[in-house]
């Protein structure tokens, strides 16, 4: 056993090592708040970091108030502050972080910075200053203090795993019957009992500062003088050592000690350990008892009941298998103990354990929550087993009568059941909290029932919303629930020809109409993006040959999902349906976002190449935010290119964006790339669209998109 608990202290550093090689490795997701005059900057920023590689989720303040309410509703990692705001100071940036109660990273952005800019900022606060318009400098700064966080945070964590290790560690030093003592430059600065009964010690006052050299007989002294030097340079052969050792009562005592580095409340020292013949096999079963048991009920106890939580959460999160808990407490509870008082309370509580483990599975972990609560953690496959486990529960709670000297009490108790999934929050303490929520609501409404807690808008992690919208998108295919929506793309240079934006539109179960800005996100996610897709290709082709037969000549433009850029059978798949339909694949245009294929350029580059030989037309979406846009083009060949919304932004009134579109749209007419700009919503921008040089426009002002290929391409 001591061995086990030298092993446990001294392979701390070994995990901080394997923790910060992990982290190293590891893609994390920045989460971002920027605060600024204007979200274009925002924009230009969060697609330059994603550009970069880095996996970002970006929020925007621009005033207090809104940062306010962004730090205490979202976890965030890092905050982009520009002190050019005339209205919000860093100090005052600083102060509403600290107010949040969270440990974030706080980056000053200026236009101009000097020296006395960067003392004043980070004098405020601020960890670094970074120049507006010096992207290349703020992503470096971004990735180096969101690394910063992350060591920060499991520092925090193993930290506290250690003191709690070595709590442990202590525990069952002292209950050992082993000898045990640490020293420090060969002076005792701890020993367990077995230690100072040893050597005839009545307390460890009389052995604090002795020297272990005093304790062995003169003719051995140089041996372990020696024998300490080699350990301390890690030489021995062996880290036994036979010696003659001293009893306070000048007696010698042969024995055996076994030396090991270690460390003793945060300081190196050298563990001795003196093995006793002793069995110690039933005190350690003892321990192990205790340590995770409840002693009234014999339930396990809360501490044990959250391990088994944990690995059940990753357990799920890995599809090996789902859990359900089972939250149990006692109606009314303070009544009861007013009535029967603690004693007559606990065996209550005693009896309801007894009815708990009679009904739950020999593999269920049944413990005692808190004071007046139970919990069941089970391994499911039919949900409805557990639910009807809880119903039985309050139901035999509610018909038993305990017997309490002469009194004999009724009691009733509420169950929630919560279920764990690949979706449900990796924290326990999240999971918990939804069981002791939805009990307090059943109890608040009179108790003795148990129900299901499903949770409702804003209660949900991302995860679920997530699995829900999975499987609306795979009821809406197999039930025909799906239809594609059309929306024209325009030439204003005199092109031919009609061209349309293909989308989709889903109808749920209870009617309700969704569209790409509800489940686009959530599907690519969860991987069913692709399956869309797939759906969208195969009706766009049908619509071409539809058309062909009344002489129309259609092309339709299909954004691809992330997943899609990936499928290395989407090309083929394509070949294939074309051949089969006999359509011209050149009235297909494949769209990819611009951002993943930055991020996914081999699969983009090899996906555009092989659609382009089943003459298939590519094209980039949201395309020009990137530092060098046109660079992305080197490498992967664009007949198209559809304009970053964010320039949209104000357009009629905003000159900086004028002058984006007009030069992205000259530097791309002279690579022979078409351009086209969405977001045409009034005759204003439209008419300034016209002096910019770019070859098509979309927009709601044009058209909002349409289940029926209708518009009047003659109109312009």
């Amino acid at each position: 056993m001591i061995r086990n608990i030298s092993s446990i202290i001294g392979t701390w550093k070994s995990i901080l090592l394997l923790a910060q090689e992990y982290m190293e490795t590891e893609e994390k997701l920045i989460r971002l708040l920027i605060v600024d005059e204007g979200v274009h900057k925002a924009e230009k920023i969060t697609s330059s970091l994603r550009a970069a590689g880095m996996h970002v989720r970006a929020e925007f303040a621009e005033d207090g108030e809104d940062m306010a309410q962004i730090l205490e509703n979202k976890t965030l990692d890092l905050v982009l502050f520009s002190v050019d705001l005339p209205e919000l100071s860093l100090g005052q940036a600083k102060q509403l972080i600290s107010e949040c109660g969270r440990h974030v990273a706080l980056i000053a952005m200026a236009k101009k910075i000097d020296s006395e800019v960067i003392v004043a900022a980070i004098d405020k606060g601020a960890q670094d200053v970074v120049a507006s318009d010096n992207l290349e400098h703020l992503i470096q700064v971004i990735k180096r203090e969101s690394f910063n966080i992350n060591i920060w945070r499991r520092a925090m964590r193993l930290e506290l795993q250690f003191q709690e290790s070595e709590k442990r560690c202590q525990n069952l030093l002292s209950s050992s019957k082993d000898a045990v003592a640490y020293v420090h430059e060969g002076m005792h600065i701890y020993a367990n009992e077995a230690y100072m009964e040893l050597f005839g010690n009545a307390d460890f006052d009389e052995l604090e500062g002795t020297s272990i050299i005093d304790m062995v007989d003169s003719s051995q002294q140089t041996e372990l003088k020696n024998f300490l030097r080699e350990l301390s340079k890690e030489e021995n052969d062996s880290n036994e050592l036979n010696l003659k050792l001293i009893h306070s009562s000048g007696e010698n005592i042969t024995a055996t000690l076994e030396f090991s580095r270690a460390s003793f409340e945060g300081e190196p020292c050298t563990q001795i350990l003196i093995r006793s013949g002793a069995d110690t096999s039933a005190l350690e079963e003892q321990i192990n008892y205790l340590h995770q048991h409840d002693l009234i009920t014999g339930l396990y106890n809360r501490q044990f009941f959250m391990d088994e939580l944990k690995t059940s959460i990753t357990q799920a999160i890995n599809a090996i298998h789902q859990s359900a808990i089972i939250y149990i407490a006692i109606d009314n509870f303070q009544s009861i103990r007013d009535l029967l008082g603690i004693s007559g309370c606990d065996t209550l509580i005693s009896d309801i354990a007894d009815i708990l483990i009679k009904n739950a599975e020999p593999e269920d972990i049944v413990a005692r929550f808190g004071a007046c609560s139970y919990t069941c953690l089970s391994k499911i496959k039919d949900r409805q087993q557990s639910e009807s486990l809880a119903a039985k529960i309050t139901e035999l709670v509610g018909e038993y009568v305990c017997e309490i000297g002469n009194k004999s009490i009724n009691a009733t108790c509420s169950a929630a059941i919560v279920f764990i999934d690949e979706n449900s929050p990796d924290n326990p303490n999240e999971i918990l909290s939804r069981a002791e929520k939805a009990c307090d609501e059943i109890q608040a409404e009179g108790g003795n029932q148990s129900r299901t807690y499903i949770p409702r808008a804003g209660e949900m992690t991302l995860e679920e919303e997530d699995g829900i919208t999975a499987d609306l998108i795979k009821n809406a295919l197999n039930q025909n629930r799906i239809r594609g929506m059309y929306q024209p793309i325009v030439g204003v240079k005199a092109q031919g020809g009609e061209r349309y934006l293909s989308s989709l539109e889903i109808t749920s179960e209870d009617g309700e109409t969704l569209y790409p800005r509800d489940y686009q996100a959530a599907a690519e996610r969860t991987g069913t993006a692709k399956m869309l897709d797939r759906w969208k290709i195969l009706h766009a082709i049908k619509k071409i040959s539809d058309s062909s037969k009344q002489g129309r000549a259609i092309e339709f433009f299909i954004p691809l999902s992330a997943d899609s850029i990936q499928d290395p059978g989407l090309a083929v798949w394509v070949s294939e349906n074309l051949a089969k339909s006999g359509i011209n694949g050149a009235q297909l245009v494949f769209m990819i976002d611009e951002a993943y294929a930055v991020n996914q350029l081999k699969a983009a580059k090899t996906l555009a190449r092989a659609l382009q030989q089943v003459h298939c037309k590519f094209g980039i979406d949201e395309f020009g935010t990137g530092l060098n846009p046109f660079q992305l083009v080197k490498h992967v060949d664009a007949d198209y290119v559809r304009i970053n919304h964010v320039y949209m932004d104000g357009l009629a009134q905003n000159a900086e964006n004028q002058d984006s579109i007009r030069e992205l749209a000259y530097q791309a007419s002279d690579m022979d790339i078409n351009t086209i700009t969405p977001g045409v919503t009034d005759a204003a921008v439209l008419s300034v669209l016209w002096t910019l040089n770019v070859d098509f426009v979309q927009g709601e002002f044009l058209q909002a998109p349409q289940k029926e290929l209708n518009y009047d391409f003659s109109s312009m």
